[in-house]
């Protein structure tokens, strides 16, 4: 088989993992009820799968690396959907813009605390 061919079945089995984990994840979310969607369920069977070795980076890495290229693309539906909503941004574009920056400085805050504690304790280690 050449080369080219190696790297289709290779992205079409990193594809077929991915979707298959998200699948998964879907289903037992609906099927138990969880309160995560089943996107998110699928990403930590795929995180879990991968930390313990069930799945090989290298089976699924090419199919991800090809769907983080072309993020944009995914999110023309979104894009086109702001569009629809714009007259309402427009009404509330203050609370939202009061929200973004509050939780903007809630988000600095926080961080900067959790790495000045984590400093404190690696230094007390030490």
């Amino acid at each position: 088989m050449n080369a080219q061919k190696k790297r289709g079945v290779k992205l079409f089995e990193g594809f077929v993992i991915l979707l298959l984990m998200q699948s998964t994840g879907t289903f037992l979310s609906k099927y138990f009820d969880l309160i995560l969607p089943g996107n998110l369920t699928g990403l930590l069977l795929l995180f879990t799968a991968l930390l313990f070795r069930i799945i090989k980076l290298d089976q699924v890495e090419q199919a991800a690396n090809l769907l983080l290229d072309n993020m944009m693309a995914l999110f023309i539906p979104l894009n086109v959907g702001l569009i629809t909503i714009l007259p309402k941004i427009k009404e509330e574009w203050l609370a939202i813009m009061t929200s973004l920056l509050a939780s903007t400085v809630i988000v600095m805050v926080v961080t900067a605390k959790a790495v000045e504690l984590s400093e404190r304790g690696a230094k007390n280690v030490k």
